[in-house]
């Protein structure tokens, strides 16, 4: 019984057991319909029943019922779906802490080298020492100065948390000073929608205010959630380092600034809040210190590890029995068109197998690499069409398709369609709808910085241009000049001019990896090519935007920079 009970299965889909009662039904049914009819036997006389009819004639006929019964039954259990692997997929809880958000204070006073190199230096090497040993726990990362800002929303993903990481400096900040109340307010948001509300928070800070204090404790108080408080630095304090050539930060009148951990208000800050704390170290003392690394059971944790315990469906096991059973009640050589269905068939006609089993959104996705515009012609989901056609670089199209989904991703992907296809001013609204719908894109804030310096660019060379013609013909009369400048866009560039533009319209790989900056300037086209574009080349400006849009820097620096930006001035602007 022992052996049994351990060796019974899961089902995946029991509600399939409800249909038990009712194939008992039929199968009764059958049965009485078949006993029920006028039998043929009740019309010979009883003196020949022992000549003409053989003995256990009745007797044999119930095995059809049970054949019946038994095909009947295997296919209830293999629709249930039996599973008897119960060790595939168990939770690992074992690997999953608490939900945290680290909050870091990104002000000048990071750059201090008490702690050689520099305080910076020391907490990034500490928060990726936190994140290896976290792994696949969710963790947030939220950085401040006289503003807070989300470098990362709760994720398991380390490998974006530790490249955003090592981007973090100072000169990101688009506003100086410190509130870490604003960062730890951020956190507990970041908790209270990603996390239920539940989770912690790591503030790794030189100092804070009083006033900073009482609105952290505010903050806490209306979410109970722990805070965990790290100093960085030393009393002793040190210069704090501006540049890479060792220029060190001084006051209005001249007087080197000295950064000093305040260690006593962060430590009143943790007696108020009733809060661990622990000074940086080198090694892990201080995580141990701030109990990091102790697993709890939360109901995040709790439904990841629920989501992980799958079982796998065995019920095709009864497939073999239910077509022997079938097999059976077949007349002579049916078996043998059974086996010969089975054998694979070699496809000699237009016709492909796989229509049968595939939906038309399936035979799209495996001719997008090769075939994207017949690919298109497949899908039936407007995203999967529209990415398709901007793969075949019908901009158009996909464009068109894209405005009909109101998301942050359909509205950048419409803009990039917009930009290649040369609609620039379009494409900046597009890129604006997406940042409206989700303001922490950074790819969107990228390219709507790319296309509008370009878009600027091309009006100011126009500007320009139409000013060097008036000059040229300033002798003329007013009413030729003002019609020369009506024209000026459309005048004709002369081949020997558009021939000395090109070269200088492209740049190479290495010139445009230098930084942002660099590849807005490099690939400035010049006057005449921006105003004869549409005539004069108009294949050259979608594969120079394209080039453009493909260039994002390996470091993120610049993109988190306009990122906080662009946060910072929505907030500006917000009554």
């Amino acid at each position: 019984m022992p052996l049994l009970l351990s060796s019974w299965p899961e089902w995946v889909r029991p509600y399939w057991l409800l249909c038990l009662p009712i194939a008992g039904l039929l199968l009764w049914a059958l049965y009485r319909a078949q006993h029920t009819q006028d039998d043929w036997r009740s019309w010979l006389p009883e003196a020949f029943h022992a000549i003409l009819l053989k003995e256990h004639t009745t007797r044999k006929n119930y095995r059809r019922y049970w054949l019946i019964a038994a095909a009947w039954l295997c296919a209830l259990l293999a629709l249930m779906g039996p599973s008897w692997d119960k060790t595939v997929q168990q939770p690992t809880l074992g690997r999953y802490f608490s939900p945290l958000v680290i909050v870091i204070q990104l002000t000048p006073d990071m750059l201090a080298n008490d702690l050689v190199p520099s305080r910076l230096e020391h907490v990034r090497e500490k928060v990726t020492r936190l994140l290896e040993e976290r792994d696949a726990s969710f963790t947030g990362l939220v950085v401040y100065a006289g503003s807070a800002h989300t470098v990362v929303p709760l994720s398991n993903d380390l490998l974006t948390s530790q490249n955003l990481l090592q981007a973090l400096e100072p000169d990101l900040m688009p506003t100086p000073g410190e509130r870490a109340d604003l960062a730890v307010q951020r956190a507990i948001n970041l908790l209270q929608r990603g996390a239920q509300g539940e989770g912690q928070i790591l503030l790794m800070s030189t100092g804070v205010s009083v006033l900073e204090q009482a609105a952290i404790e505010k903050h806490l108080k209306r979410q109970p959630i722990q805070l965990k408080i790290m100093g960085v630095g030393t009393t002793d304090g040190a210069p704090i380092v501006q540049s890479a050539q060792g220029h060190l930060l001084t006051d209005a009148s001249g007087a080197i600034i000295i950064s000093r951990l305040n260690e006593t208000s962060l430590q009143l800050l943790a007696k108020h809040t009733n809060s661990p704390y622990a000074q940086l170290s080198d090694d892990s003392s201080d995580l141990l210190a701030l109990d990091m690394f102790t697993q709890t059971s939360n109901n995040l944790t709790t439904e990841i590890a629920g989501r992980s315990m799958d079982n796998y469906d065995q019920g095709y096991w009864f497939i073999l029995p239910l077509l022997l059973i079938v097999a059976g009640f077949a007349r002579r050589g049916a078996v043998l068109v059974l086996l010969v269905c089975l054998l694979p068939l070699q496809p000699a006609f237009a016709f492909d197998l796989d229509n049968l089993w595939l939906r038309p959104d399936q035979h799209g996705e495996k001719l997008l690499e090769e075939q994207p515009a017949l690919a298109a012609e497949r899908f039936t989901d407007l995203q999967w069409r529209a990415s398709a056609l901007y793969l075949a670089e019908d901009y158009q199209a996909a464009a068109e398709l894209f405005s009909q989904i109101d998301s942050a991703t359909a509205h950048y992907n419409r803009g990039n369609a917009l930009a290649l296809s040369g609609s620039l001013a379009h494409a900046l609204e597009a890129y604006q709808q997406a940042l409206d719908h989700d303001p922490e894109m950074l790819a969107a804030q990228y390219n709507f910085a790319v296309v509008e310096e370009h878009l600027q660019t091309s009006q100011t060379n126009a500007i320009d241009k139409q000013t060097t013609q008036s000059d040229q013909k300033s002798a003329a009369s007013s009413s030729s000049i003002a019609s020369v400048t009506a024209t000026a866009p459309t005048v004709a560039v002369a081949p020997t001019e558009q021939d000395e533009v090109l070269p200088e319209t492209h740049t190479t790989d290495t010139e445009q990896t230098d930084s942002t900056h660099s590849i807005s300037e490099q690939s400035k086209p010049p006057a005449d090519t921006a105003t004869q574009h549409a005539q004069a080349q108009p294949t050259e400006q979608p594969v120079q935007l394209e080039s453009w849009l493909e260039q994002i820097p390996d470091n993120p620096s610049e993109l988190l920079k306009r990122k906080f930006w662009y946060e910072q001035s929505m907030q500006e602007s917000t009554p």
